[in-house]
């Protein structure tokens, strides 16, 4: 690792997380000196010795901590080790500069060469994140980690660390610590990449968990393990293990058994969402990978129901990705993905702050605290309110060194005061109304509208037949979901409050429906040739977060989600009809149909989603976990209008 710089740097960023608080701090500087955050506070001054980096419009929090990554790419297994070796160099420097300042490498199957990447990282020969490494992946012979089963059965080479049997494993356990290892990791369950076994298959006894466990512990190193089921991750539980990967067929009972052992869960969902929602891309799967296509399709419905469940419990979630499974560039989707399953912005963040910090036993890493390590990153945007912000990282900090970014060039004068903020900025979500809710969502449907490229695209006369029809088949598709949904919600919350919104609904919907049909041969289409199932990824990802809207949400939950919704809708209707209705050659039944909508809900929406929410705050609804459902939203608009716009 590089020395620490000679110089102090002075922060100023738009606000401040030190993944200690609940919410960002406006206002504040960061004074970062010998490698370590020396002084947090408003309006420091920058002393002779000090670079300022003034940071406007970041948020500035930890540097990033991705708990489960696979450095080495697995398709150069068989290739010379130097060249394998190389071929992580690309992907530290890319992970450091997205803000993961440091990663835990979970083993490839054969040799510790990770081993070697941290060392390199450590000595500056190459840049990249600091790196806990696990050598290997210890797995028994056919199972997770057994690679090439077809070379060893015909010519006697096995590419993998494999060891059964107690006596086989405390060998090998040794082995991993004597080749370097910060970490033990074995696969105690098959995998959807498995030549052989199966994500459901369990692969060692009692007796082998706990050799692998104790012989480590006698070493001084913590166990992490692979593992999918109840039945695995519970004997792994027992023996000891201080993480589990994945873990997405466990059910709430064995939840709780980790959270009352203390254990960790790494969730991995983006990896496993990654390939979901490709089952149906031919042109992705190739003869190589159709073993993983078919594990995936055989547990397609078990594996999106588990996803939706660790966040509905209180079991220690670090941060961790399975990058190498999927482009490393990739895995910051983690964070937008997390919250697609139901967990909160606080709690992704600091899955991959302060949880993953303490996971990793690294108390100096995963916050802004005084005596902390400096690794910092500077997101563009507030994360809290968008999560995507999580991919715009504008400056990155290493133990007190400038990895991405610019110090100004001279000192500049103290900062004034941050203003105050204004009345429902200060209320928290816990204290928040009725009204203040719904007003909090406004700058959050102003951001979901704001540059619609189909919009631009009416605006400058570019728009055609296919856009129509794309916002036909989106609607229509979409609508077969909202149906459901709607029915849904009526009947899970009958009282007569929530039931009367839920219902007006449902009746807006099918009435919108026969005008949405109406409009269909305006555009080229029958009613009978629109397929009732998504045929585009994005739209099916709407789908499918509306499915888990009727089935989950509490009435104050889909209330104020509903009036987000329609909000964000009826804006760009309105936009679209009033830029289009000039133009020539546009479907006018297309047009009437959006019309119909209004420029904003209906009285009805807008009383009704008050009372809603009035309703559901009075019996214990959280408006934390209510303004966050809403806020998901903005995971949806994307990919809905990027399919309409045909981009």
């Amino acid at each position: 690792m590089h020395a620490p710089p000679v110089r102090d740097l002075l922060l100023r960023p738009d606000r401040v997380w030190d993944a200690v608080a609940d919410t960002p701090v406006d206002g504040l500087c960061v004074l970062v000196r010998d490698g370590r955050i020396a002084e947090i506070g408003p309006d420091l001054p920058a002393g002779p010795e000090a670079d300022v980096v003034e940071m406007p419009g970041c948020t500035l929090l930890p540097g990033f901590i991705d708990c489960h990554v696979h450095l080495l790419d697995e398709a150069a297994e068989t290739a010379p080790a130097a060249y394998q070796t190389l071929t992580a160099v690309p992907v530290l420097r890319a992970l450091l500069h997205r803000g993961f300042t440091t990663v835990r490498d979970l083993g490839s199957a054969h040799l510790p060469l990770n081993v070697s990447l941290r060392q390199a990282v450590e000595d500056g020969l190459v840049e990249g994140p600091r790196i806990l490494a696990a050598p290997n992946i210890l797995t028994p012979r056919g199972g997770h980690g057994d690679k090439q089963p077809d070379l060893a059965l015909r010519y006697g080479h096995q590419i993998g660390t494999l060891a059964e049997g107690v006596e086989g494993l405390r060998s090998a356990v040794r082995e991993q610590s004597r080749a370097g290892a910060d970490w033990i990791k074995f696969a105690g369950s098959g995998g959807f990449s498995s030549p052989v076994d199966s994500p459901t298959s369990t692969a060692y006894s009692d007796a082998e968990m706990h050799a692998i466990v104790s012989t480590a512990d006698d070493l001084g190193l913590p166990c992490a393990a692979h593992l999918f089921t109840d039945r695995a991750v519970l004997r792994a539980v027992e023996a000891g293990v201080r993480s589990v990967e994945h873990g997405c067929f466990a059910t709430p009972s064995t939840y709780q058994v980790m959270e009352d052992a203390g254990v960790f869960l790494v969730p991995t969902h983006y990896a496993q969402t990654y390939f979901l929602d490709r089952l149906d891309d031919d042109g992705f799967w190739d003869s190589s990978t159709a073993i993983v296509r078919a594990n995936y399709r055989e547990h397609a419905e078990a594996l999106r129901e588990g996803l939706l469940r660790p966040a509905r419990t209180n079991v220690k979630t670090a941060f961790g990705t399975d990058a190498g499974m999927f482009p490393h560039a990739e895995n910051w989707r983690e964070f937008p993905t997390m919250l697609a399953h139901g967990y909160t912005p606080l709690r992704a963040l600091r899955a991959a702050t302060c949880v993953a910090a303490d996971l990793l036993g690294r108390p100096d890493l995963g916050t802004i605290t005084p005596g902390a390590t400096a690794d910092l990153v500077a997101l563009e945007g507030d994360p809290f309110h968008d999560i995507t912000a999580t991919s715009r990282s504008r400056y990155v900090f290493q133990g007190g060194r400038m990895v991405t970014g610019t110090p100004s060039p001279v000192p500049v004068a103290p900062r004034p005061a941050a203003p105050s903020p204004s009345p429902l900025r200060s209320v928290t979500g816990d204290h928040m109304n009725a009204e203040q809710l719904v007003e909090a969502m406004k700058p959050d449907v102003e951001r979901f509208v704001s540059g619609n490229r189909l919009v631009e695209l009416a605006r400058t006369g570019e728009i055609d037949t296919d856009h129509f029809k794309r916002i036909v088949l989106a609607e229509y598709q979409c609508q077969e979901a909202e149906l459901s949904t709607y029915a849904l919600l009526v009947s899970r919350h009958r009282h007569e409050i929530p039931a009367t919104l839920f219902s007006f609904v449902l009746h807006t919907i099918a009435t919108a429906r026969g005008l949405l049909r109406e409009a269909t041969s305006s555009v080229g289409l029958t009613d009978g040739g629109i397929p009732p199932v998504p045929v585009d990824q994005g739209l099916f990802r709407v789908v499918r977060d509306l499915t888990w809207m009727g089935t989950q949400a509490g009435p104050a939950e889909a209330a104020l989600y509903l009036h987000t919704d329609l909000s964000t809708w009826c804006t760009l209707f309105s936009a679209l009809v009033s830029a289009s209705r000039r133009l020539p050659d546009v479907p006018r039944p297309v047009l009437t149909y959006m019309e119909s909508w209004g420029d904003r809900p209906p009285p009805e929406v807008a009383e009704g989603t008050l009372r809603v929410l009035e309703y559901g705050l009075a019996r214990g609804e959280e408006p934390d976990r209510i303004l966050h459902t809403a806020r998901q939203l903005g995971v949806l608009v994307e990919p809905y209008w990027s399919y309409v716009a045909g981009a």
